[in-house]
């Protein structure tokens, strides 16, 4: 029987945290109104136990539950609400929007391919005003010069964007500059960067996969592996070796005791031998969520050694989850503490019960292999449709054939740690024999990765994610009822059931969303989560406006589209959520544009289209050329001299329209980047974009770092936004939908719509979307709010656009007035 006695509190008074950290105005009220329940349900419970009777006893324990549950959910809520103040300093929310300096610490290490930057902030400056104290911030778009380590002195002129309450950072900023590196970390920490510095230095050394996977499997470090393993690792769901978590904990806690047995040692000195090599890891790998979780968990099981108390797994989790939901009720909400945390429940719940069912037909030790990867991926899946809409179908075998090889290069890497500083030569050989067993992970990963049918469109949204947890809950039943339980022949039945249903519903929703694609789409947005990928077609010729990092979704809309050849690439900037599936169309390209380079890893996309035969165009404002029927330029970053530095405010702005003698697919369509808002208003100083446009791609995700006065100028008809379900950064922020809500902007998310499309027809603009609303289930083309706007007083001559055939990209790209070549 399982024990949810403390696990039901637990998850009631998470999902309370998760459902109201956003409304903090309403903490209190819901603190006060729990804690009324839970005395009432208290009352209640103490009152019904004088009967005595059966029918009694179990309301009794009913009420007693609902007391429990309530009246912890009361608990955590009033602690978030009393610490509210203290997590969103009045005098830091009242600086949004303005431009300040940060005095910090980085709680990661960062690199010249950071995206974001998490930054433990000591001083904010505005002006002659200073705020001191102690506040989490993450920094959007960070420039490093060199490497910054954990721990390392920070300085920082960024802009604070608005607050979005319940995020599991307080504050989001954009980095206006570099940042500035200071004083080294001292004391402790400074011993642990010394070590991992040390241990980085040794792998450099080791080649191939298997050097830079190493660190990551190690210490979490995973600055080293290049993007095409990291993708190949996600792809083959793999990702969690080199998230450091519970099962390095696990594989610490038995190697001590097991050498401590053997050794003789007292089980008590075992005990606390154990713990002080736990709390020494947890500073040299840096505490994030998912190994805090692993290491007080790990402290609770090893309390209940200490006592020679049975250790029953859940209520060991549920513990570990109350107490960091109350040391930090907003790490409620983050993702990857939530996989976390289900991945451990699901192992401790399912593993040994699967492992008995499979072992009926296969050897037990191959039975209980199996088992964990199982377990740990029925839990984790309802939570990992909100990042990603495909369900992996080779995770399982990938994780059996990798797994077995994660703890020894960990231990073996860790081994490398403690050599590294004092004896590099033994280090240096023991580093030689963990590369083994790395390596054996990279060549999984890249593997499985190249496997057919690698995944399965499975959906978001709330009957996505809720047939997934009814087939999981199902699953669960099946497994824990007795074999000859009425529970189970229920869940049997259940289960065929939903799994007819489901496997119907993703085949007709894969057929259907290909049948019911616009034949005479002239933009389209595709679904590559939080990222950009945008495509425009004008007749035969086609476009590409970055690609988003996920080379899976970016080959699934190709398809969807029926794109096949790319006439045209356009990369704005170089961050990876724009670039990173590059590699999914480079054999397909004719001529890319790109923005201005400021890394090495810049450099190396550059490198690899022209490798692969694709004309490379260095470009800035004023360059144009021609799609089909319609003409293109760049507006924006200026020339040399006036241009921004590398970066989000010098993505290349863009803008398509038709031609004089367009004959079908002609609007005109603005794609901003992900430029910000001091660079949008310096956009519109420079006399650009001119005039009103069809469709406007929204800058950076629909952050909030945003310009009102462009989009009102702009009055696009459709707002395309690229934006990944329940990102972390609160994109798009409601500041910016209000805007376009004010401009009257039919507003295509990816997170909510999956990918979409824009028609030109005799009625104007229409937009596709792909997961169209019961609202719209009568017409998948929905028409805009605002008809196409009709250029010369006439309409222009309308007519279906041919069936695609290869056209050669138009030679006339041009930049004041000259042809442009590729780099030298």
């Amino acid at each position: 029987m399982l024990d949810v006695r403390w696990a039901l509190p637990a998850a009631v008074g998470w999902i309370a945290l998760v459902v109201l950290l956003p409304s903090p105005d309403r903490l209190g009220l819901a603190a006060a109104v729990a804690g009324a329940v839970s005395l009432a349900a208290l009352v209640a419970a103490r009152t019904w136990s004088r009967g005595g009777r059966s029918s009694s006893s179990r309301a009794v324990g009913a009420a007693t539950a609902v007391a429990v549950s309530v009246g912890l959910a009361g608990l955590l809520l009033a602690g978030a609400a009393v610490r509210h103040d203290v997590r969103y300093p009045p005098e830091l929310t009242a600086l949004v929007g303005h431009t300040v300096e940060l005095d910090a610490t980085a709680s990661e290490r960062l690199t010249a391919a950071s995206q974001v930057a998490s930054l433990d902030v000591r001083s904010v400056t505005s002006g002659e005003r200073m705020w001191q104290g102690r506040v989490s911030m993450l920094v959007l778009a960070p420039r490093v010069s060199g490497a910054v380590e954990v721990g390392q002195r920070v300085a920082l002129r960024a802009t604070v964007l608005p607050v979005e309450p319940g995020g599991d950072a307080a504050f989001v900023v954009a980095a206006r500059g570099e940042l500035r590196p200071g004083a080294p970390a001292s004391g402790a920490a400074g011993r642990a960067e010394a070590m991992r510095a040390s241990f980085r230095a040794v792998a450099a050394d080791l080649p191939g996969d298997g050097g830079a996977l190493l660190p990551g499997l190690t210490i979490g470090d995973t600055s080293a592996v290049p993007d095409d393993l990291r993708d190949a690792m996600r792809t083959s769901s793999l990702s969690h070796l080199t998230a450091v978590s519970g099962s390095n904990c696990a594989v610490l806690v038995a190697l001590t005791m097991l050498v401590g047995g053997a050794l003789g040692v007292p089980r008590a000195v075992r005990v606390v031998a154990a713990s002080v090599v736990l709390l020494a890891f947890l500073v040299l790998v840096t505490p994030d969520a998912s190994i805090v979780r692993a290491t007080v968990m790990a402290l609770v099981v090893l309390g209940h050694l200490a006592g020679s108390r049975p250790v029953s797994g859940l209520p060991v989790v549920a513990v570990a989850v109350t107490g960091m939901l109350m040391a930090d009720p907003w790490i409620s909400r983050d993702i990857g503490f939530a996989l976390s945390v289900l991945a451990t429940a699901g192992l401790v719940v399912l593993a040994a019960p699967l492992a008995r069912l499979l072992a009926r037909v296969m050897p037990e030790p191959l039975a209980l292999v199996l088992a964990v990867p199982i377990a740990a991926q029925l839990a984790c899946g309802p939570v990992l449709l909100l990042l990603d809409p495909g369900l992996p179908l080779h995770g399982v075998a990938a994780n059996v054939l990798a797994e077995p090889a994660a703890p020894v290069a960990t231990v073996l890497g860790l081994l490398v740690c403690v050599l590294a500083g004092w004896a590099p030569g033994a280090a240096g050989l023991v580093a030689g024999v963990a590369w083994a067993p790395a390596s054996w992970v990279a060549a999984v990963a890249r593997s499985v990765a190249d496997w057919p049918a690698a995944r399965v469109e499975w959906g978001q949204g709330v009957v996505a994610v809720g047939l997934l947890a009814t087939l999981t809950g199902l699953v669960v039943v099946l497994v824990l009822a007795g074999r000859r339980s009425r529970a189970r022949r229920v869940a049997a039945a259940g289960l065929v059931g939903v799994v007819v249903i489901a496997g119907g519903a993703v085949l007709g929703s894969g057929i259907g969303s290909r049948g019911s694609i616009p034949d005479d789409w002239t933009v389209a947005q595709c679904d590559v989560g939080q990222g950009d990928a945008v495509l425009v077609r004008s007749a035969a010729s086609v476009a590409l406006i970055d690609t988003g990092d996920d080379e899976a979704a970016l080959d699934r809309c190709l398809d969807l589209f029926g794109v096949d050849r790319v006439d045209l690439l356009v990369l704005t900037h170089f961050d990876t959520d724009h670039v990173g599936a590059v590699a999914a169309v480079e054999r397909r390209v004719d001529a890319a544009l790109v923005g201005p380079t400021g890394r090495s890893a810049d450099e190396r996309v550059v490198e690899r289209l022209v490798a692969a035969g694709v004309e490379v165009v260095d470009t800035r404002a004023g360059t144009s050329g021609v799609l089909g029927e319609s003409s293109w330029e760049v507006l924006w970053p200026p020339l040399e001299g006036a241009s921004p530095p590398p970066g989000n405010d010098a993505s290349l702005v863009m803008r398509f329209r038709p031609t004089t003698h367009c004959r079908a697919g002609c609007l005109d369509l603005v794609a901003l980047g992900d430029l910000g808002a001091e660079a949008q208003r310096r956009l519109s100083a420079t006399g650009g974009p001119p005039g009103r446009v069809d469709v406007v791609k929204v800058a950076h995700h629909g952050s909030a770092d945003q310009d009102p006065a462009l989009y009102r100028s702009l009055g696009a008809s459709v707002a395309l936004v690229g934006v990944g379900a329940d990102n972390t950064y609160g994109h798009p922020t409601d500041s910016l939908l209000a805007v376009l809500d004010e401009t009257a902007s039919a507003v295509a998310r990816s997170d909510l719509d999956g990918s979409t499309a824009v028609v030109v027809d005799d009625g104007g603009l229409r937009l596709w979307r792909e997961r169209a609303s019961s609202s719209e289930a009568s017409s998948t083309l929905v028409a805009a709010s605002v008809p196409h706007p009709v250029a010369g007083g006439g309409p222009w001559p309308r007519e279906r656009v041919p069936s695609r055939r290869r056209r050669p990209v138009s030679p006339s790209i041009r930049s004041d007035g000259t042809e442009s070549g590729p780099p030298p």
